[in-house]
């Protein structure tokens, strides 16, 4: 199914707590942070790394939160596109990190991984409001450096989540907002008790229609974590519990219907027996997943620390909807006899259901002197999806069982992850970074697909991906760096089972990139810049291909030969105490050299019957959804200390959502404003309040961020396009309260 995305359950088969209070010292807030560090450690670099990255922290996150997911907190970051099915970012979101989709972007949080091994991405909407449980998040733009987990490729994104407070606290927030978005969260702690413990736990709850039609959702969302603190260890369980219900949005608008209703979803609709169109209320993607961590960190002595780290995910979740005239044969049945009639397809609600279990442990040590820096971890990691599909109701139906399972398959992915990374300080002023990394993966798929194919298969790859830099500093206002970085991925599952079905023109194969990053870094007092040269280049790039599955999965194909070529312009500069400037501004190139596009040929439009595929070559193309400018700015203005408002604004450059660069093809570029108002003030009994008021594109700007392309052509030299816009919402607003005591 669309969402088959990560999820969690428990590791621990028991615990137990003493209410007794032992004496044990208490550690101070530096040593929290120190401990707490640790385990994001071995996934993270620090200002003198050699690798393009950025990191924001729970204020800003909390500043930019108007109950959208985490790619538009993300958003004003370099680099960064973010959009939403549902056009108002609650729904389905997702971003793109240098032109590179979120399935080829590694996400962790604590250390341990985010992506679905399967899908390889990680849908936010699965782990909703997750952004109330964060206390850092930090981006690294290219391969970056080792990490847990699927390969980046494109960034990664490294979360790290509240840490125990010193003090109790309790805090609880409403918003509410355009197409009747509400959000409410109540968290409370009881800081850090006098025998070490301490507890913390949230809860939220998303509702709301969406902007465009069956765009409604409704989210929950549970966070708890148990920590046991001593002077140099920290042993924590945390567990997320994440209920979502979505509308299906994935099938976007035509561009003919777009001009009359930018609001209209196709997602549901049928024909009534006197023709009227009639809508399918359960037309939606559903998902519960549940997050358990353990982690327990070590600081042995003043240059040695560890960290070992558990992770168990559980997830199930379906799609149910409604489809007109479906002929019987797709789902392995005969024709049904009815009212003396007999049926070849009927109206029928199907839904496909997977269920999935990801175990995760690994095992970092840090060991760090004025001049040396070394991480060394191990991952390993099983996981076992279960994909299958039911037919709910058909409306000719003469002896179908209920809930009929027509296909049925089953994969096992195994991985084995080691890396060694260090800096060294040869000089006061040069440094050398290295990084080793080795993954091994065993993939294995079983069964039957939707369509009634055999997928069965199996696959090995083994990967090894070294990395280098340096940097010179030549004062403390001014660095220079740069890295050389080769990562290999391996394919997704949908690729996979496409490429071994018998009409695919090609086998899918992992890919591979050399990155090169050129950077220069200035800081003094109130400003800062930052200049980064990448080039990309890579070897069977998997690029979309810009069409979806049934489903909603973006479809891949290897390109041999391509690149991707950019600067990246950093700056901030604090004017004066109470007015700030940050922008930042991408400029690349992006493409494809000899590429061959692959079309489905049919005999007629007639009979749609399947003749082959045709192609079409380009000596040179445009990669899919790779604008050639991205760029943010924000204008952030203090009057006095508790009052921020922040004029947010967002810039993308044209960008083809297939890889032909056909014009028609072609999303037209756009620039949004945001604004934010944030003003806090204390009260003797209620404690802080908190008062926020967000204004989306307030310039009532009419634009679409994401669309598909499917073309299917016919013997007589005649085609047919279909196209799937996603618009976004116009003016929009969010109001929000919170209390802190």
């Amino acid at each position: 199914m669309k969402k088959e995305i990560l999820s969690i359950t428990i590791f621990l088969s028991s615990i137990s707590l003493f209410s007794e209070e032992i004496e044990i010292p208490i550690p101070d807030s530096l040593k929290q942070v120190n401990l707490s560090e640790i385990i994001v450690s071995a996934t993270r670099v620090n200002e003198r790394a050699p690798i393009a990255f950025s990191n924001i922290s729970s204020i800003k996150i909390k500043e930019n939160n108007a109950a959208r997911n985490i790619p538009y907190i993300l958003e004003t970051m370099p680099s960064v596109v973010a959009f939403s099915e549902d056009g108002s970012g609650v729904g389905n979101t997702s971003l793109r990190i240098r032109g590179t989709d979120a399935t080829r972007i590694n996400v962790t949080l604590n250390g341990m991984p985010l992506n679905n091994p399967e899908s390889q991405e990680v849908y936010w909407v699965n782990i909703p409001d997750i952004s109330n449980s964060l206390q850092s998040i930090q981006v690294q733009r290219g391969v970056g450096s080792s990490t847990n987990g699927a390969g980046a490729f494109g960034a990664s994104i490294s979360m790290k989540s509240q840490g125990a407070k010193p003090e109790a606290y309790g805090e609880a927030s409403t918003a509410i907002g355009s197409y009747n978005t509400f959000v409410s969260t109540i968290a409370a702690g009881s800081g850090i008790l006098k025998n070490g413990l301490s507890l913390d736990a949230r809860y939220s709850r998303v509702t709301g229609d969406g902007y465009i039609r069956n765009g409604k959702v409704d989210h929950h969302s549970a966070y708890a974590a148990l920590s046991y603190y001593t002077d140099n260890q920290l042993l924590k369980l945390s567990y997320i519990n994440g209920i979502q219900h979505t509308g299906i949005t994935w099938e976007g608008i035509s561009p003919e219907q777009i001009k009359i209703d930018r609001r209209y979803n196709t997602a549901g609709r049928f024909y009534d027996a006197s023709g009227n169109v009639k809508y399918y209320d359960n037309e939606t993607d559903n998902y519960y997943s549940n997050i358990v961590q353990l982690t327990y960190s070590n600081t042995l002595s003043d240059q040695l620390s560890l960290n070992v780290g558990f992770n168990y995910n559980h997830g199930y979740g379906y799609y149910e909807n409604y489809k007109m005239d479906q002929k019987f044969k797709k789902f392995g049945l005969d024709p049904q006899a009815v009212n003396d009639s007999l049926y070849k397809s009927s109206d029928i609600i199907r839904q496909k259901l997977m269920k999935n279990d990801f175990y995760t442990g690994n095992i970092t040590l840090n060991y760090t002197t004025d001049q040396l820096g070394l991480v060394g971890g191990v991952m390993v990691s099983s996981f076992a999806g279960d994909h299958y599909g039911q037919l709910r109701w058909a409306n000719f139906n003469q002896n179908i069982p209920t809930n009929f399972e027509w296909y049925r398959n089953d994969a096992n992915k195994k991985e084995f992850n080691i890396f060694t990374k260090g800096s060294y300080r040869v000089t006061d002023r040069f440094s050398l970074f290295g990084d080793l990394q080795y993954r091994y993966i065993d993939y294995r798929m079983k069964g039957i697909d939707d369509d009634l194919q055999n997928i069965t298969n199996n696959n090995y790859f083994s990967f090894f991906n070294p990395k280098g830099g340096l940097s010179y500093t030549f004062d403390s206002k001014n660095e220079v760096y740069a890295s050389l970085s080769f990562a290999q991925r391996e394919p997704l599952r949908t690729d996979i089972k496409e490429s071994v079905k018998g009409d695919s023109h090609q086998r899918i194969k992992p890919e591979q990139m050399l990155d090169y990053e050129l950077g220069y870094r200035y800081a003094s007092g109130g400003a800062s810049f930052n200049a980064n040269i990448y080039y990309m280049k890579y070897k069977d790039q998997m690029v979309q291909t810009g069409k979806l599955n049934d489903v909603g999965y973006k479809l891949m194909e290897n390109v041999p030969d391509s690149y991707r070529l950019g600067l990246e312009l950093i700056g901030a500069y604090q004017v004066a105490e109470w007015i700030r400037l940050d922008a930042n501004l991408t400029i690349s190139r992006n493409k494809i050299k000899d590429y061959t596009a692959y079309f489905d040929l049919y005999d007629n439009q007639t009979d749609w019957n399947l003749v082959g595929q045709t192609s079409e070559h380009f000596k040179s193309t445009d990669i899919s959804f790779s604008p050639n400018v991205v760029g943010s700015g924000v204008i952030t203005v203090t009057p006095y200390k508790k009052l921020s408002i922040a004029l947010i604004n967002k810039y993308v450059g044209k960008q083809y959502y297939d890889n032909t660069s056909n014009k028609e093809n072609q999303l037209a570029d756009y620039f949004v404003s945001n604004l934010a108002i944030g003003y806090t003030f204390k009260t003797q009994k209620m404690g802080e309040i908190d008062l926020q008021f967000f204004v989306n594109n307030i310039f009532n700007k009419e634009y679409v961020a994401n669309a598909w392309v499917s073309t299917d052509k016919f013997e007589d030299n005649t085609q047919v396009v279909y196209t799937g816009l996603f618009p976004q919402a116009p003016l929009n607003i969010m109001a929000k309260l919170g209390i802190r005591f």
